[in-house]
């Protein structure tokens, strides 16, 4: 997408609602500092905001997702296909709540909020996609089929997921569950580390880190994690898999490093090394 275009259109629709960029972000629960930097053309909104996104302001997410595709810049195009992250996150979603169904089947209220989300998702990556692309690759060993986790046993282990997405929590929730661990969530790195502080030691074995989460990034929750003297094993969870995030990841303190869309074996052969790494 034309990044400055849609910030334009955010800033137009924003004004019009006579809503200023502090109040837009607490709808939407994100900093101040995002919204100004949609608006000015630095970066742009993730597709699971959408929905809320086009209630704040007054429109609907096809009209979001329309003003996306307008005017696209080659060069904008260029760094797209140069970083898969734009598609990872959407398709994250829709794997992993195809997954979640097959083991709610019976429960409408939350089928039809899988539905939603995948739905959202679907149409975002056809906005995008302008041209065939072979993801043969984003499909192999991504989720799990029935019975697939029950091979890896992580009984007796309690894991700690900070992820800002309750989508995401709720897909790696269930998938850890199924090796037999216990399951902790926190929305970002501020929450993660009040929890992780204040909990005798022991209560953690491991935590699964997103990257990139508003409040506090994992990075940075990482680094005063290590700070205050915290050895639990961290492991990086991102859509963004170049050389150069894995690098951020061990320097600030992480242990480990796996992409979204999960792919199981790597995630638990991550999750494996290091707690064989933990003395004890």
């Amino acid at each position: 997408m034309k990044s400055e275009a849609f910030g334009s259109y955010i800033r137009m629709l924003r004004t019009g609602n006579h809503l200023t960029q502090q109040a837009l972000a607490k709808k939407l629960h994100v900093t101040d500092k995002a919204v100004s930097k949609w608006e000015r053309g630095l970066s742009v909104p993730d597709v699971f905001l959408f929905p809320r996104l086009a209630e704040a302001l007054g429109v609907t997410v096809a009209d979001l997702l329309q003003e996306c595709t307008v005017d696209r810049a080659p060069s904008r195009l260029a760094r797209f296909y140069e970083s898969t992250s734009d598609i990872r996150t959407p398709l994250h979603i829709i794997l992993g709540c195809a997954n979640l169904m097959e083991k709610h089947i019976d429960e409408p209220s939350l089928l039809n909020r899988y539905l939603e989300s995948i739905r959202v998702s679907g149409k975002y990556l056809l906005s995008v996609l302008d041209q065939p692309r072979d993801l043969r690759d984003p499909a192999e060993d991504v989720l799990p089929p029935a019975g697939r986790t029950s091979a890896c046993n992580f009984s007796g282990k309690r894991f700690l997921v900070v992820e800002d997405m309750a989508v995401n929590r709720e897909i790696a929730g269930e998938i850890l569950r199924e090796t037999g661990a216990e399951v902790d969530f926190a929305e970002n790195g501020r929450v993660c580390l009040g929890k992780v502080l204040a909990a005798p030691a022991g209560t953690y074995d491991l935590i699964l880190m997103d990257l990139r989460m508003p409040v506090m990034d994992g990075l940075e929750a990482t680094r005063r994690l290590r700070q205050a003297g915290c050895a639990l094993p961290v492991v990086a969870m991102t859509a963004n898999v170049h050389e150069r995030d894995r690098r951020a990841a061990l320097e600030a303190g992480m242990n480990a490093f796996t992409e979204k869309p999960f792919r199981i074996e790597r995630l638990f052969s991550a999750i494996r090394r290091c707690l064989e790494q933990q003395p004890g």
